[in-house]
């Protein structure tokens, strides 16, 4: 009988995998998956803040806030892996840099900058101030992904259907979705653009004095 049982669940288990990888549940598998593990990312990046006694306790609602990033990422990688493949269908290696070119050049800063404004809005910071920030940080978080990204995903694009492509996208990039929250809570990245922009203010202001006590 445990044997019975242990086959029937595992029949079933096989059964509901094969249904959500279907055309039907594909982008709600895929953004549920990018939701999950960017909150556990998040939460992951606070436990080593505490470590580093950067956090007193953990910030339950900042991880809220960065699992919300998921639903607007999952949607995004879902369709552009769809809409790659068919513009590039093929296995042969030139196909398949292409792709990685591709993916590495236009759909790594999209999601990078959607991860970056998605949290920002939730902190209710201006456009301005997201502009600034997203530079330095962008820019960090795109260097930090080349050494492992394009070997991903040359496997992604020889070996694995479309269908496996946006959850194995966001169970490669788990350790990344981790850095990506030091980045954008921990990191001191831009705060050297900050201070050189005060001081620009702040010798502009002088000269305007200086002018106005001359006059």
């Amino acid at each position: 009988m445990p044997i019975r049982k242990l086959v029937c669940s595992y029949r079933k288990l096989v059964f509901r995998s094969q249904v959500i990888f279907t055309d039907k549940y594909l982008v709600w598998t895929t953004t549920g998956v990018s939701v999950a593990l960017y909150g556990l990312g998040d939460l992951l990046a606070q436990y080593l803040q505490l470590k580093k006694k950067k956090m007193t306790r953990m910030d339950t609602l900042r991880s809220g806030k960065v699992a919300a990033a998921g639903f607007v990422i999952g949607p995004f990688i879902h369709h552009w892996y769809k809409h790659l493949d068919r513009i590039f269908p093929g296995r042969s290696m030139r196909t398949v840099t292409k792709k990685v070119v591709i993916d590495q050049v236009i759909c790594s800063p999209i999601v990078i900058a959607l991860y970056l404004y998605t949290t920002s809005i939730f902190e209710k910071k201006t456009i301005s101030e997201i502009n600034k920030e997203i530079m330095p940080k962008g820019v960090a978080l795109f260097v930090a992904e080349l050494p492992v990204w394009p070997p991903a995903q040359y496997f992604s694009f020889f070996y694995l259907p479309t269908k496996y492509r946006g959850v194995y996208d966001n169970v490669i990039s788990f350790g990344y979705d981790c850095l990506f929250s030091y980045v954008k809570f921990d990191s001191e990245l831009g705060t050297e653009c900050a201070k050189k922009e005060i001081e620009n203010l702040a010798n502009s202001v002088h000269i305007k004095d200086k002018l106005e006590s001359h006059s």
